[in-house]
């Protein structure tokens, strides 16, 4: 990874995170190296895919690095950072000065890298994990967190493991909107992810298909559809000869007038190339708001059978959602 002081270290465990990362970067003209958990989806490929965009990008595997938490206080203080460091630094081959990078961004703190961040006293700015997540009424794992003994004195210190802010060299912890945010005791920065996808260009909209899209978009999506299914199979709802049927009936009733576009849920793991030949099959792997703010054109319609998919869509003229039982009835004899 390139090692120029005044770039930024993008640190991320989703697809959702790794889709924010790009557009700050994008936006604020920023060098950034990104630094993907192997836990991500494909991360191999969309590295490879970030790095055709101009970015440095980076996989890293979280399991392979072991685990330095510490049992009492004795033994946090005095050994937890050493043997942190060494994991990863020792064991796996990776290393992280300083001084490298003028800004580091994270939204899992709680993960092997934000733990080493903490062992080598790399400041940081937490970001929120899902949209708005800091938004939340509620925060029971901090509540939980600042009750542990020791909290204050291991704050204090910078020794232990602080998590979702509480660490003593977090810079900023972002959230989507300072008005609903319930947190407290943390240096709070408003950084709407909204607006932040809202000013994208052409141009940079553009680079995040790129990112995270492996097949070209139709040259013509007039009447476009697209559908949503949710992986029923995997919920012991419906075996998955009848999801296929279910899918079918229901594209065949109201998936028409147009191209049909498909997008899964990550976990579907449904090939439905073949359920659906000829249509544009999205990357299971795409957050939505890639959907919602970089696509050049609406759809006609979006449907989806019982989930909630729909709710934040903003990119249909009509939202269709049927209810399972709605679904199964159109595969019944005479259903429509």
């Amino acid at each position: 990874m390139s090692g120029a002081k005044q770039r930024a270290l993008a640190i991320c465990h989703t697809p959702y995170q790794v889709l924010v990362e790009l557009v700050r970067a994008l936006r604020e003209n920023a060098p950034t190296d990104f630094l993907l958990s192997a836990v991500v989806p494909d991360a191999v490929s969309l590295s490879r895919r970030l790095a055709a965009a101009g970015f440095s990008a980076q996989v890293f595997d979280e399991d392979a690095c072991g685990n330095a938490i510490q049992p009492g206080l004795v033994r946090t203080l005095l050994f937890q950072k050493l043997l942190g460091r060494r994991n990863v630094e020792k064991y796996y081959g990776f290393t992280l000065c300083k001084n490298r990078y003028s800004r580091v961004y994270i939204h899992n703190d709680w993960s092997v890298l934000g733990r080493y961040l903490q062992d080598k006293n790399i400041p940081y700015i937490l970001c929120e994990d899902t949209f708005a997540s800091t938004c939340h009424p509620d925060h029971p794992l901090i509540d939980r967190q600042r009750a542990q003994p020791h909290f204050r004195l291991l704050q204090k210190l910078g020794k232990g493991y602080l998590y979702w802010g509480d660490w003593k060299g977090v810079c900023a912890v972002e959230t989507e909107d300072r008005a609903r945010c319930g947190l407290t005791r943390m240096p709070i920065a408003e950084h709407s992810k909204a607006a932040l996808f809202a000013t994208l260009t052409p141009g940079q909209k553009e680079t995040v298909l790129r990112v995270f899209l492996t097949d070209p978009l139709p040259q013509k999506a007039d009447g476009a559809v697209i559908f949503m299914p949710r992986d029923f199979v995997s919920e012991n709802l419906c075996t998955q000869a009848e999801q296929a049927a279910l899918y079918q009936a229901a594209a065949r009733r109201f998936c028409t007038g147009g191209p049909l576009f498909i997008k899964a849920h990550p976990r579907d793991e449904t090939d439905y190339s073949r359920l659906f030949p000829g249509a544009v099959i999205l990357q299971r792997t795409m957050p939505s708001e890639v959907l919602n703010f970089c696509l050049p054109f609406r759809f006609a319609r979006a449907v989806t059978i019982e989930s909630t998919v729909l709710g934040s869509f903003q990119v249909a003229d009509e939202k269709i959602t049927l209810t399972l039982a709605q679904a199964r009835a159109l595969i019944e004899p005479g259903g429509r």
